[in-house]
């Protein structure tokens, strides 16, 4: 089994168990989550670009399924974006900090004050391919990384997708930066264990993984890292650490947590 140490904590659109997803409620919680366990937390956050070209936090880059609406992010400005209940698809009367959106700069700015306060909290970003501004998204997010001196050898951060090319982009940029590759439906051209030139660590959908055990047993033996998404049930977050798994993405991280430290209840 994995190192407990050794271990990260990916919470998938920040604590969305509990809040709705990707909103000022859902980190927040995570990073609360992480100041009381003093266990190191990741924000999976997935950025798009808003019609008045900045970046925001969503998952899908249409509005129906969270916000009600049949837009696209991309077609409304932050100002207008803010305006949408983001929290009525879960709860029925929604704080601010469950219903707004909030933008990339801002979530930057709740990890830079939660570090300063000593918690241990740090992000995995999302970009989303193919997209209308292609590599955009991701020179975007690394710009504004950069202005916090996070593309370099210890950042905080690792930027991950499913598209190969942007991860490589991504290398040649910012080489310093941790990357991941996210894979789905099928393994492809990943089947033998191999990775991208620079990358080790592969996030991958766990029921794949269950069905290509002797895949796993491959990656893990080139001395790759695998991350399991989107894995909520305990037991399923056991079978993968004793399977030599180092990062768990969840909509449960305080269950992660107290999984990773050896107990069933909630931190």
């Amino acid at each position: 089994m994995t190192r407990t140490s050794d271990i990260e904590v990916i919470a998938h659109r920040g604590f969305s168990a509990l809040h709705p997803e990707s909103t000022r409620a859902a980190y927040r919680a995570a990073i609360e989550l992480a100041r009381r366990t003093r266990h190191p937390v990741e924000l999976e956050a997935d950025v798009h670009f808003s019609a008045d070209d900045q970046l925001v936090v969503l998952h899908d880059l249409g509005l129906r399924r969270t916000g009600g609406r049949p837009d696209l992010a991309e077609t409304l400005t932050v100002a207008q974006l803010k305006k949408v209940d983001f929290g009525r698809w879960k709860v029925s009367v929604a704080t601010p900090e469950q219903r707004e959106l909030i933008t990339f700069a801002e979530l930057l700015e709740m990890v830079v004050e939660a570090r300063d306060e000593g918690v241990p909290v740090g992000l995995a970003v999302e970009t989303k391919h193919p997209t209308r501004r292609g590599t955009e998204v991701d020179r975007r997010a690394l710009q504004q990384l950069a202005e916090l001196g996070w593309t370099e050898p210890g950042s905080p951060v690792r930027m991950i997708s499913f598209n190969p090319d942007a991860v490589t982009l991504v290398g040649t940029l910012a080489p310093g930066l941790r990357r991941s590759l996210l894979v789905e439906k099928e393994l492809g051209v990943w089947s033998d264990g191999h990775l991208p030139d620079g990358v080790d660590t592969v996030g991958v959908d766990h029921r794949l993984a269950r069905r290509n055990l002797d895949w796993v047993d491959r990656l893990l033996s080139r001395g790759h890292h695998l991350h399991l998404w989107t894995v909520n049930d305990a037991d399923e977050m056991a079978y993968w650490l004793d399977r030599g798994a180092t990062g768990l993405t969840t909509d449960h991280p305080d269950r992660a947590l107290a999984v990773v430290h050896g107990g069933g209840h909630v931190l």
